[in-house]
Parts: structure tokens; C-alpha cells; sequence
């Protein structure tokens, strides 16, 4: 298959190039990467179409769509120059064991308002001009139009592709053009006019028939009138659905800034002014209670401590005295009534032991009644102990309940004082109304696309059900002759094997895309045991995640750049399947990803999609450990650099100090 290698691009008069700027982009065997760093606005955007204009011209957006690829010349032309916009592009071609060199140039002058474009072919440095005439035709044969932006692609393609809703329609029409399948189409078209043919063959000017022919000619002409505008809306949709996830990363974005700033404090700052009164409230309440629990005369008691143990200890040793003068008096005379007793009937010895005992006894209680009473006869310390244990435990209660009424005060107060003045977060207000504005609008717009599409495929499914009723009706009734009613079946049932093997071809390469971007998502990602396998789903070639334990994961679950790196995937997957070489081009495809994920990227992608990749790209997004990393893969490197006082971009060669 053939090899396409670009040697050189020049721009003249066309965006930001005033004067003649020329990249050289050959490549050396191993070194495939061609470096094109920008600021926003110097004109990495502009290298990217040119390379796609000066290649496809109008065809790039496809049958139907002139006036678009017409505003987009228009809206490149300079109005400070007197030469005609152009673009030259030289190119390699290696095939049939033969190489040749060809020069694509296109030039643009506009006359009455109205652009005039001339097309330019060199091979080998000579005019061709049969090749001129004949060049959409044998590029198509390199590389179809409907292929060119999965090869000299986007930022925003990229955002389309790693959208849920929008990667099946474009996954789908990818894989299309990859297997040719718009020749099936194309045959099913002839059979449809073959149909029409026969049916029309023989009829005499029969009213009815005219009539039933004219229907269904009117409902095939909405049907083609729908079906081209179908893919401006699905592309308008893809692009604002784009839109409106940036607007929303946008404003989460600015809301995290303002939070840091004060916003949201000053939005919530009634909210923090009610707490702060609540708090007060609180705090007012809590010290009424703590007063109530310290005029609770127990609670003093309760403070007492060590004392009031004291008080307990005297308190039994007082009760012991009373208890012991009461006790004396009967002691001494019973002990006068048991010597009485006892006194003639056991030995002189033994009563002297017991009246010894006897009196000692006396002598303790006579000790203890001696002691003297301080108290005053009251209520017995244990049966106030309850009572002030409970006023203790309201008085703690209390208190502990002021503490907390006080922190939440603090805080209320110390949150209120940090709300910014009016003036300090009126442009941050201003800004976040104007964010919220602008997501409110591309929603809008985003829903009212939705319903067109919708509409519009609604339409051509109803459409579709109506011109098989009058096909059918024009073989019943006009079928004329039995051959042709035997070729429109015949014509009928071809077209019914074609869709059949139609949608059987792409059943099957959904099964091959699933395991060559499942292998390709694999060698990009960093979480390797995030994501088991990509499927594709054979019918609506929807794009499903399947985790390790089998169950389907949701791309909202996957980190921006993980779903970047998801397209990209997917990217790799169809350029790897289209057969022959051709160079790839990517304009801005590491601003979601992390450092690992950026040197994935360079070595698994850059360094290996193609014999040559061109990379256009933000200086914050390759900085010098990536511009190290990219190094030993890079042929080339340019930056583009824009004079404000020229209004122009200049393009500089610094391979060799990237390499020095």
C-alpha cells in the first residue's frame, strides 16, 4: 500500500501569516515527531487546516456543504496584504515500488465579495495538469475525505470522541468509510433508480400513476433534503455538546475560585447572620440555665468537695458521741446487776478479771460521750447526698451546654467576619452570573439541537416507511408488464441482502475495534486494573467500560484526561486499521492529562502511530522534562511566535536546541 510522507508546508496571506513562513517536516527513520509549539492564537489551529484544505479544498466538508468551507476562506483571508492567500504543500509518495514527489498548491483571491480558489498540481517538480483535474479522485484513493479529521485532527474532535453521546455516531461513520461501506450505498441507490426505471417503462400518461409517481418523488426528495442535513445537525450538536462541557468545567472551575475568594461566603452571608443570631440565642439561653443551676442550694454544696467528706466523717463521729452518753447510763448499771449476780457464785480471781473488762467497756463509751458536738442536729449527710449529686449534674449539664453555645458563637462570628465587602466580590459576581449566563445559553442550545436531530431522524424513519408504501403501491398497481414486476423484486430483494451484509461487516469489526482499542486504552491509561476490556456494542457501536469484576463501568466515572486518553484510543484503533501510511497530525492533545499520562502519550502514541506526527501544541503543555521525553523521538521542532506590532506569526526552526 502506499506511503505518504509531507516534506514541507508554506503559508502565505493567510491568518496569522503575513509573509511567506516555511516548515520543513521531513522525518528520519526513528524520529517521527515534528514539534510545533504556540501560544493560543499564534496559529497552530491554522497549520492544522491548512494542512486539510490545501489537500481536500471544499470536499473536505463534504456535498452540499460549500458555503461553510467558503466562510471558513473567507474568515483566513488578510485584509492588509495585496498577494493572494496560498498554501503549497510537498508530499512523498512510495508505492509500486516507485516514489514520487508531488507539490499541492492552492491559491485564494477574493473579487466582488466572492472567492475564487485555483488548484495546483506538481509531480516531480513539473505541472501536471491531468493530476490537477483529477485530484480529489486520486487522493481518495490515498485516504477518503470522510477519513482525513481522524488523521489531521483536533482538540475538539478529541472532546467529541471522549463524549458518550456523540463517540457511537462517529465511531460508526468512521468504521463506514474504513470498509468503504458507502459503495454498498451507492448500489442500493442504483437499485432504487433501477426500480424506478422499470416501473416507469411502458406507462401510458395515467393520471393516477403520474400522481403516485410525483408522491414518490416529492417524499425521496425530503428524505435526501433531511438525510444531508443530518450530519451539519449531529456535527452541531457534537460541537455543542463540546461547548457545553467545557462551559461546565469552566464554572466548576471559576466556583472553586471564588469559594477560595469569598464568593461563596458572601452568597451564603444572611445564612451565616441567622446563625450568628441563633448562636446568640443560644448562648443566652445556656447562661439562663447556668443560673438556674448555681441558685439550686444544693449545687453550692456540691462545690464544697474534700469539705463536705470532712462534714460526713464529723457528722458519724458527733452521732457515735450522742449515741454513746445515750448508751452509758444502762451500761453501768447492767454491769452493777451482772457482778451482783455473778459475784458469790464464781472465784475472787474471775470476778476481778471481769470487773476489769467490765470497766474498760465503760471506759470506751464514757470516751466517746465526752467528745464534743459541734453540729447541730440535721438531716443525715446520705440522704442529701442524692440531691446534690442531681444539682451537681444539672449545674455540669448546664455549663457544658454554655461551652458549646459559646464555640458555635465563635465560629458563626469568626465565618461572618471573613464574608468580603459588596465591592471586593462585585466583578467576581459579575464573571460567575456572565459563566452561569453562557452554560444556561449552550444548554439551550444544546436541547433545542437534541430535538432537531431527533426531529429529523423521526422524520426519515417516517419518511422511509412512506416511500416503501408507494414503492410498493407504484409495483402493484402500475407493475406493468411481468418482467418488470420481476426485476423490481429482484432489485428489492438485492437491496434487502445488501443491508443484511451491511450490518453483519460492521457486527463484526465492532468485535475487532473493541479488542484493538481495549489493547491500545490499556497502553495508555496509568490505572491499569481500572478497566478489564472496551466494548462496542455490534448494533448502536455504543462504548461501554467493563471493570475487572465484570460490571459495566460509566465514562462519567473516567477523570477528563482518562476519557481523552479513551479517544485517543479509539483514534489509534481506526489508524491503525487503515491500511498503507499516512501522516497523523494533532493540534492540542495533552492539555487534560497529567505528567504520566503525557509520556504515555508521547512514547505509545506519538512515537509509534505513524512514520510521521505532527504536534501542535501550548508551551504550558510540553515543558522540558516532556520536551526531553519527546527528544529522541522529534525531527523536527518549530515555534510559532506572533508580533503584535506586525500582527503576524513567524516560524522559528529550534530542533537544534532542543537536541543541543
Amino acid at each position: 500500500m502506499a506511503k505518504v510522507t509531507f516534506l514541507g508546508l508554506a503559508l502565505q496571506n493567510l491568518g496569522p501569516f503575513k509573509e511567506r513562513q516555511e516548515l520543513d517536516l521531513r522525518t528520519w527513520r526513528g524520529k517521527p515527531i515534528v514539534l510545533v509549539k504556540a501560544l493560543n492564537g499564534s496559529g497552530k489551529t491554522t497549520l492544522l487546516t491548512a494542512l486539510q484544505v490545501v489537500l481536500y479544498g471544499s470536499k473536505l466538508y463534504g456535498n452540499g456543504r460549500g458555503r461553510e468551507y467558503e466562510q471558513l476562506m473567507l474568515g483566513l483571508q488578510r485584509n492588509d496584504t495585496d498577494g493572494d492567500a496560498r498554501i503549497d504543500l510537498d508530499l512523498r509518495l512510495e508505492g509500486h515500488g516507485e516514489i514520487d514527489e508531488f507539490t499541492v498548491s492552492r491559491r485564494w483571491s477574493v473579487s466582488g465579495g466572492k472567492l475564487h480558489e485555483t488548484l495546483t498540481v506538481l509531480r516531480d517538480g513539473h505541472p501536471d495538469p491531468r493530476l490537477t483535474e483529477e485530484w480529489d479522485e486520486f487522493l481518495d484513493n490515498l485516504l477518503p475525505a470522510e477519513l482525513v479529521q481522524l488523521f489531521l485532527f483536533d482538540g475538539e474532535k478529541i472532546e467529541a470522541l471522549a463524549n458518550p453521546a456523540t463517540l457511537p455516531d462517529m465511531l460508526r461513520r468512521a468504521t463506514e468509510a474504513f470498509l468503504g461501506i458507502g459503495g454498498i450505498d451507492s448500489l442500493s441507490k442504483d437499485l432504487i433508480a433501477v426500480e424506478r426505471r422499470a416501473l416507469v417503462q411502458g406507462r401510458d400518461k395515467n393520471p393516477k400513476y403520474e400522481a403516485a409517481k410525483a408522491l414518490l418523488k416529492d417524499l425521496e426528495l425530503q428524505r435526501a433534503t433531511l438525510e444531508a442535513e443530518r450530519p451539519q445537525l449531529t456535527a452541531a450538536r457534537a460541537a455543542t455538546q463540546v461547548r457545553v462541557d467545557q462551559l461546565q468545567r469552566q464554572l466548576q472551575s471559576f466556583q472553586a475560585k471564588g469559594e477560595r475568594s469569598g464568593l461563596a461566603a458572601y452568597e451564603s452571608a444572611a445564612v451565616l447572620r441567622a446563625n450568628e443570631q441563633h448562636a446568640l440565642k443560644q448562648v443566652e439561653q445556656s447562661r439562663a440555665q447556668v443560673r438556674e443551676a448555681l441558685a439550686n442550694p444544693w449545687s453550692a454544696l456540691a462545690r464544697l468537695g474534700s469539705l463536705w467528706q470532712d462534714y460526713e466523717a464529723l457528722y458519724e463521729q458527733e452521732q457515735e458521741a450522742r449515741t454513746a452518753k445515750h448508751l452509758l447510763a444502762a451500761i453501768e448499771k447492767r454491769d452493777q446487776r451482772v457482778i451482783k449476780k455473778v459475784g458469790d457464785s464464781i472465784p475472787p480471781e474471775a470476778l476481778t478479771t471481769l470487773r476489769h473488762v467490765l470497766t474498760q467497756d465503760q471506759q470506751t463509751y464514757r470516751a466517746a460521750a465526752k467528745r464534743p458536738l459541734h453540729l447541730q442536729t440535721s438531716e443525715a449527710p446520705a440522704e442529701a447526698r442524692a440531691k446534690i449529686d442531681a444539682a451537681a449534674l444539672q449545674l455540669n449539664a448546664a455549663e457544658q451546654a454554655l461551652e458549646q453555645a459559646q464555640n458555635e458563637l465563635a465560629v458563626a462570628q469568626r465565618r461572618l467576619a471573613a464574608v468580603p465587602q459588596g465591592e471586593q466580590v462585585a466583578d467576581l459576581l459579575a464573571q460567575l452570573q456572565a459563566h452561569s449566563a453562557a452554560l444556561a445559553l449552550a444548554e439551550a442550545q444544546l436541547a433545542q439541537e437534541t430535538k432537531a436531530l431527533d426531529e429529523a431522524n423521526t422524520q426519515i424513519a417516517y419518511l422511509d416507511v412512506r416511500i416503501k408504501a408507494a414503492t410498493e403501491t407504484l409495483r402493484k398497481d402500475f407493475g406493468g408488464l411481468e418482467h418488470e414486476a420481476k426485476a423490481v423484486d429482484a432489485s428489492q430483494r438485492a437491496r434487502d441482502v445488501l443491508a443484511l451484509f451491511k450490518d453483519r461487516l460492521l457486527a463484526s469489526k465492532a468485535h475487532w475495534l473493541s479488542s484493538m482499542i481495549t489493547a491500545e486504552f490499556a497502553a495508555l491509561m496509568r490505572k491499569r486494573k481500572l478497566v478489564s476490556r472496551v466494548q462496542v456494542h455490534p448494533d448502536t457501536y455504543a462504548v461501554t467500560i467493563v471493570a475487572p469484576d465484570g460490571h459495566e463501568l460509566p465514562m462519567a466515572r473516567l477523570s477528563a484526561g482518562e476519557r481523552q486518553l479513551l479517544a485517543i484510543a479509539v483514534l489509534s484503533a481506526l489508524i491503525r486499521e487503515r491500511k498503507g501510511q499516512f501522516p497523523v497530525a494533532v493540534d492540542t492533545p495533552l492539555a487534560r492529562l497529567d505528567k504520566r499520562h503525557r509520556q504515555a502519550l508521547v512514547q505509545r502514541f506519538f512515537a509509534k502511530i505513524s512514520h510521521q506526527a505532527l504536534v501542535l501544541s501550548t508551551d504550558e503543555e510540553v515543558d522540558d522534562d516532556l520536551l526531553n521525553e519527546m527528544a529522541p523521538s522529534m525531527s523536527q521542532s518549530y515555534v510559532l511566535e506572533f508580533s503584535d506590532e506586525t500582527r503576524s506569526t513567524r516560524a522559528s526552526n529550534v530542533q537544534d536546541e532542543v537536541t543541543g
